[in-house]
């Protein structure tokens, strides 16, 4: 009988090449139990309040951080909100500058002072507008604005919208995850559910996901923060500021360093201050090269994203049981002109077709025959004279309109109740 010899390998490797942090079998163990930690520690965090992160803090503060701030930080309630671009705001700023006759710092000046005085005038009770508008906004940035308003103050009673054909079609803008106000604003408001309309590429898709999912990356702009907090209480301490008459400012590092952070405000920046009737009506800035590079083409996916979006917020004043009021902003014939043939009209019947739809009041006010150049200072931004003329007329259209005038009378209303009750509760409280 044939004995068959069986050849038994016996690993050459002894246990301490397998315990050698250069063997292969020791790499993948710490690799398997460092995925493990950061899983575990993922979960713990995610289910957990151990940390608390200021969603607020940003790593610079924009516009919309300003009138965030602004609104988190007073403690009077708002019967009146505006939303808009920079059209909106230099309307607004401008002739409240003139109606007050003083510098506006535009940091910190979110009223609408001589719309309420117009508002008290047209309807009697008294009227508190927020400005809600922010140079660049568009329809997706204006969701999110007024979504975070109602979530860290009390809700407007009436939503004044102002719009211009730039809103919906700029071609220098890629996607609505790239402006200033989304980049914050996402931190404060959920986005679930218009996730769809704002992520373009996989690529994007997927980091959303990813930051829904895995916590320390969802945190990434807290821990960041928290590291360079700390990184600076080091230096501070490390290497202390020299004894100077003359510290180093905001001001000097915008001339140091132009590019760094080009989306950052700070008080006293910005100023606006009055202006007299020649002065303005003589003074033109000529922004053609601009608008040409917004209007050059036209991205029927940005015009559809930004329609979306302005339905959502059409639904959600619905909701939230919010009159609006849309308004189509003047702008130049030149500037309208510079659109390709036909798009103005289309726009504009559009936004009729829309707020018609989702039984919206809309008024445009974009007369080119009365608001000609003298009232403009480029060809889209109304100077002082120009603004006044615009909320002059806005207010007569509120007038003139029957469910638009019962509403803003029942929103003064409210804020009278509304002071009285706090009133008699201070009272009580002594």
């Amino acid at each position: 009988m044939m004995h068959v010899q069986e050849k038994v390998v016996v690993s050459q490797e002894t246990p301490e090449k397998i315990a050698s942090p250069s063997s292969p079998w020791f790499t993948r163990s710490m690799f398997i139990a460092a995925l493990a930690t950061f899983l575990l520690l993922n979960a713990a965090l995610s289910f957990s309040s151990l940390i608390e992160w200021d969603v607020h803090k940003f790593p610079y503060k924009g516009w919309s951080w300003w009138v965030i701030t602004d609104l988190r930080g007073g403690n009077r309630v708002h019967n009146v909100a505006l939303l808009g671009s920079s059209l909106m705001c230099s309307a607004l700023d401008g002739s409240d500058a003139n109606f007050l006759n003083t510098n506006l710092d535009l940091a910190i000046h979110h009223q609408a002072v001589y719309l309420d005085h117009k508002l008290r005038t047209t309807f009697g009770g008294d009227f508190d507008t927020f400005s809600l508008a922010a140079p660049g906004q568009m329809p997706s940035d204006a969701y999110l604005m007024l979504k975070a308003m109602v979530n860290h103050s009390r809700r407007p009673d009436v939503v004044i919208y102002g719009v211009a054909p730039r809103d919906f079609i700029d071609s220098t803008l890629s996607c609505p995850i790239d402006t200033e106000p989304f980049k914050y604003l996402r931190r404060l408001v959920n986005i679930d559910d218009v996730h769809g309309w704002l992520f373009r590429t996989p690529f994007q898709k997927l980091d959303w996901w990813l930051q829904k999912g895995i916590y320390t990356y969802g945190c990434s702009t807290d821990f960041q923060l928290a590291f360079v907090d700390c990184a600076k209480q080091f230096v501070n301490v490390a290497i202390p500021d020299p004894p100077t008459s003359t510290p180093f400012t905001w001001w000097d590092r915008v001339r140091l360093l132009p590019d760094y952070l080009p989306g950052e405000v700070h008080e006293r920046a910005t100023i606006v201050g009055p202006v007299d009737e020649k002065t303005a009506y003589s003074t033109y800035k000529d922004n053609t090269s601009d608008y040409l590079a917004r209007y050059r083409s036209p991205d029927p996916r940005t015009y559809q994203t930004q329609m979306f979006f302005l339905k959502k917020i059409m639904e959600f004043c619905e909701k939230e049981r919010i009159e609006l009021v849309m308004v189509n902003m003047p702008i130049t014939l030149y500037n309208a002109c510079m659109l390709q043939p036909g798009i103005y009209q289309k726009y504009v019947q559009a936004l009729t077709d829309v707020c018609k739809e989702n039984k919206v009041e809309f008024f445009d006010l974009a007369d080119f025959r009365e608001f000609v150049q003298p009232y403009f200072y480029d060809s889209v931004h109304m100077n002082a004279f120009g603004g006044q003329k615009f909320f002059d007329k806005l207010v007569r259209c509120l007038a003139d309109d029957y469910r638009s005038s019962s509403a803003m009378i029942a929103a003064a209303r409210e804020l009278e109740r509304h002071r009285a009750l706090a009133t008699a509760g201070r009272e009580r409280t002594y």
